[in-house]
């Protein structure tokens, strides 16, 4: 960020003479190159911007760029806020099983041309893309075609039942390459001193979400404070998770990653949509946790952590996490080291 504001400082100060449209004569203009910020649904996005100032006028043109599209970028950075499919994702899923368009949106129960403008970069909506990231993990994709049966041919029916059951074979081996490529890092202060436990996280998340419906921004910072406080505690942390500064507070390293995970591996974890206030968000509920893997301390943190926070809400916890010196001490992305926890507020 800092080189792009450097370059933008650095290419406001070029002038030239140009024709410009709306005085209809040359005159004076500068390049501007700099970030600026688009509401995207009540989100503010940072976006690149090239254009031409006039001096005369006042007016401002932009530079037409084949290769970028400041409004497709900021859709990019939003669907990555909040964990939504990207256009290339949705086509590669239709092209792998076979599916024409019009066969997915028939599926779906989304319009032909809904598919097709969410495959060339419009922004779907957030109840769309439950459906279609729900309709990516064979077993849901599998009781679509069961309930459909007459919307497929029965040769392509079969087709897609016999790739839809190689990848639920390959769910294992999801987790697996998952914990090899982003947990499989040596124990040290950025992991509570002891090695990433993919399946106390998953626990702790079911934990979180038994009898409960959880929204996805309370559940990552409840998470991070089991952790932190039994490492406060007791020198460990629960899990080994590493913790990263994000947007809306401290999050599990990779934490989409392993929901993709966790969600293909255990069926107990479900999630829907849910209205908070005018905002459209995920809430997360679980069946029993496996109480076995965890030792008294850690129930007891865990415990401890979920009676702290029952009456927080998400927007209230995001806050308070805010205020942690973990988080305030680093940028977005960086691993928040567990010494942090000695002054954490709970």
């Amino acid at each position: 960020m800092k080189e792009f504001l450097a370059m933008s400082k650095e290419h406001e100060a070029k002038a030239m003479n140009a024709f410009c449209p709306n005085c209809e004569k040359d005159t004076e203009q500068n390049f501007v190159d700099k970030v600026e910020e688009i509401s995207i649904r009540g989100e503010m996005i940072p976006i690149h911007m090239e254009y031409y100032h006039c001096e005369e006028c006042g007016e401002d043109f932009e530079i037409p760029r084949p290769d970028y599209d400041p409004l497709d970028a900021a859709y990019r950075e939003y669907r990555n806020r909040k964990g939504m499919a990207q256009p290339e994702e949705i086509k590669k899923f239709r092209k792998e099983l076979g599916l024409t368009q019009k066969e997915l949106s028939e599926l779906l129960g989304i319009g032909i041309a809904t598919v097709n403008r969410y495959e060339n970069g419009a922004l779907q909506s957030e109840a769309h893309d439950q459906a279609i990231r729900l309709s990516m993990q064979p077993a849901n994709m599998l009781q679509i075609l069961e309930k459909k049966p007459e919307l497929l041919s029965e040769f392509t029916k079969n087709r897609i039942i016999q790739r839809l059951k190689g990848k639920e074979q390959d769910c294992g081996d999801l987790l697996e390459e998952a914990i090899e490529q982003f947990g499989s890092y040596s124990p040290s202060l950025l992991s509570g001193f002891i090695p990433f436990n993919a399946n106390k996280l998953f626990q702790a998340i079911k934990f979180f979400c038994y009898k409960d419906q959880v929204s996805k921004t309370k559940l990552n910072k409840l998470l991070f404070y089991a952790d932190f406080k039994h490492f406060k505690d007791n020198g460990v942390s629960i899990s080994g998770a590493r913790y990263a500064h994000a947007y809306y507070g401290p999050v599990p390293d990779q934490f989409n990653t392993w929901l993709t995970a966790i969600s293909e591996w255990d069926k107990q974890i479900t999630s829907e949509e849910q209205a908070f206030g005018d905002l459209v968000g995920e809430v997360y509920t679980s069946g029993e946790p496996d109480w076995t893997v965890f030792t008294t301390s850690e129930l007891a943190a865990l415990a401890f952590v979920k009676d702290k926070f029952q009456k927080f809400t998400a927007r209230q916890i995001r806050d308070f996490s805010h205020q942690e010196k973990g988080y305030q001490t680093t940028k977005d992305g960086e691993i928040i080291s567990y010494q942090y926890a000695q002054e954490l507020q709970i």
